[in-house]
């Protein structure tokens, strides 16, 4: 080969280098890093799985519903479709799935487009099941030493959720298309609900005592929460909140009940841009205000320094943890506690539903 070819090959491999070089510096300025982490490791891990399958199974629908939602409005706002969307979901919950979905291939479309999002809610939702487990665990375990240990994991991540009380039915239910999920898809926006009012309820069945007297306890209000999904509470004008549903918990473990509060506004926040093409008509707007809203929940955009303060709930300017927290109280119809439930207090029938197989646990 002459001199002059082999020169020509090497400035072109050069410039092809160079070339390429200068493409990854431009693309590494839109890209943001996704990464995987273990949650909490402790010896309560997997509890609810070994005491509490029935409840378990509950809690997987739960997820798949979630993730299911976001992904039906991303392809359609069609009515007819949404309902068979929610349709799917509750043969998926009565299914009663042994394992727990990956809510990233149920939801693909949604995970791509805001996947800081989904991060977020699967660190919250993880944080759900590591306090599930605790509480489900040996009755001979520091507890409170071990929430304290979860929730300091959960609160120095990145993605998590502020434990500060948030203004929910005020500025964060006052955007231009809040309540756009609700008035489009009332059915689904109640049985969405209904899965908050479960995941709350059912902690204050779990501090009644240890495992055996929760197989005694969920039951019941799972049986509640199956009426809710065979005829969702369109009465409720709001999100059922910890408080409400679950009020020992909030009183024992106010930073949990607070963040659980703000991951179900989000869910709500998040239901109302995917259900508004006309304000948000492509995927980089829908991406753009969702991650907007993301940034009102992070924990760490509220410490030390907190730039959020606008969203913070009237009376909690510094930072508290009450278990109260928003504008005032909703209005209308309001959920029971998991107290009123098991007490028999009066409120919506419970609607039965086909054994469990394999028993009552």
């Amino acid at each position: 080969m002459s001199r002059q070819r082999t020169l020509h090959l090497r400035f072109g491999a050069a410039a092809l280098a160079v070339a390429l070089i200068g493409a990854a510096s431009s693309l590494s300025a839109q890209w943001t890093r996704r990464d995987e982490r273990f949650g909490p490791r402790g010896p309560w891990r997997g509890a609810v799985g070994r005491e509490l399958p029935h409840f378990q199974r509950e809690a997987n629908g739960i997820d798949f519903g979630h993730a299911h939602l976001a992904e039906t409005l991303l392809r359609t706002r069609d009515s007819e479709a949404v309902e068979r969307a929610r349709l799917e979901v509750l043969d998926f919950i009565f299914s009663w799935p042994r394992i727990k979905p990956d809510e990233a291939q149920i939801a693909p479309r949604f995970t791509r487009l805001a996947w800081e999002a989904q991060r977020a809610f699967d660190w919250a939702h993880l944080l759900h099941q590591s306090l599930y487990d605790l509480f489900a665990a040996g009755e001979t375990m520091d507890k409170e030493a071990a929430y304290r240990s979860i929730m300091d994991d959960y609160l120095d991540k990145p993605e998590a959720i502020t434990s500060h009380p948030l203004d929910h039915h005020g500025a964060l239910w006052s955007f231009p298309e809040s309540r756009s999920f609700k008035s489009a898809h009332p059915a689904f926006n109640s049985q969405i609900w209904a899965y908050h009012w479960l995941q709350g309820a059912a902690y204050d069945a779990q501090l009644r005592g240890g495992a055996a007297v929760q197989r005694g306890l969920l039951p019941r209000l799972i049986a509640h929460y199956h009426g809710y999904l065979r005829n969702p509470p369109q009465e409720w004008e709001f999100m059922p909140l910890m408080a409400e549903t679950a009020p020992e918990f909030s009183r024992r473990f106010p930073e949990a009940a607070v963040v659980f509060d703000n991951l179900h506004m989000l869910h709500d926040n998040i239901d109302d841009v995917l259900s508004r093409p006309d304000l948000f008509p492509d995927s980089a707007s829908r991406r753009r205000r969702i991650l907007e809203l993301l940034q009102l929940y992070l924990h760490r955009n509220h410490v030390p320094g907190d730039r959020r303060a606008e969203v913070h709930a009237p009376g909690q300017a510094g930072g508290g943890h009450g278990p109260d927290h928003g504008a005032g109280h909703p209005a209308g119809a309001r959920p029971p506690s998991a107290a009123d439930v098991l007490e028999g207090a009066p409120g919506r029938p419970a609607v039965h539903h086909p054994p469990h197989p394999g028993g009552a646990r």
